[in-house]
């Protein structure tokens, strides 16, 4: 019993994409209480060591809407493509983990907390979250035992992250780092680093990075996207 499936698994279908210009072979795995995980597979992974992997949540303002303040939708097509690139790798998706684990309307109101001036782990705990990460990785070790892996290369920045899978799989940590600072996006990564512990490569005490960081907390963060509007 112990091997038992707790999921459905449907798929796979071809979804060819034009990021990367690369074909994948997308899954849907279903857990209970409706947990929804898109599985994007590129090539033969099943039973193959250190295959290239990103683990991720969704971001519907990122995803969908090309949210600045946030690299989620950059990291994902950054993640799609070098897995093109490489000819196999798996890209899990978790569906159902909008804001680290919460409903939209409590993403959504965690965002108003942060147009306030809170950072994003302050506004969580204004919207009544005492730990800025509500999500597990149950579903996430199920569908790598799923494929048979063993060892992965974890395209990452998140250090609970990558602690957790290494409790079960071999991981090297491969840097994912696919947009600069800015005045949108500072707020959310500085806050990341400096409180949750994320490996950046900029640096927390440069006076130029602590600076943007502290406007983009204030109002940077929420200002009116002007690129390409002249």
């Amino acid at each position: 019993m112990a091997n038992q499936k707790t999921y459905k698994k449907t798929g796979p279908m071809k979804l060819p994409s034009r990021l990367g210009k690369g074909t994948f072979d997308l899954y849907v795995y279903q857990f209970a209480l409706d947990r929804r995980y898109f599985v994007l597979q590129r090539g033969p992974v099943r039973g193959r060591s250190n295959i290239l992997t990103r683990v991720e949540s969704n971001c519907v303002w990122a995803h969908v809407f090309g949210s600045a303040r946030c690299d989620c939708a950059e990291q994902t097509h950054d993640a799609m493509r070098r897995i093109i690139k490489e000819g196999e790798g798996l890209l899990i998706h978790a569906y159902d983990q909008d804001g680290r684990g919460i409903s939209l309307q409590d993403h959504v109101r965690v965002y108003m907390f942060q147009d306030q001036g809170f950072d994003s782990v302050e506004a969580d705990k204004q919207a009544g979250f005492q730990h800025y990460d509500r999500r597990d990785h149950k579903d996430i070790i199920e569908i790598m035992h799923d494929y048979s892996l063993s060892s992965i290369r974890l395209l990452s920045n998140n250090p609970d992250r990558i602690n957790t899978l290494s409790k079960h799989f071999e991981v090297t940590r491969i840097p994912l780092e696919s947009v600069p600072l800015d005045k949108w996006n500072a707020a959310q990564l500085y806050a990341k680093k400096a409180k949750m512990g994320h490996i950046f490569s900029f640096d927390l005490e440069d006076e130029a990075v602590k600076n943007l960081a502290e406007y983009s907390v204030k109002e940077g963060s929420r200002s009116e996207y002007e690129e390409g509007m002249e």
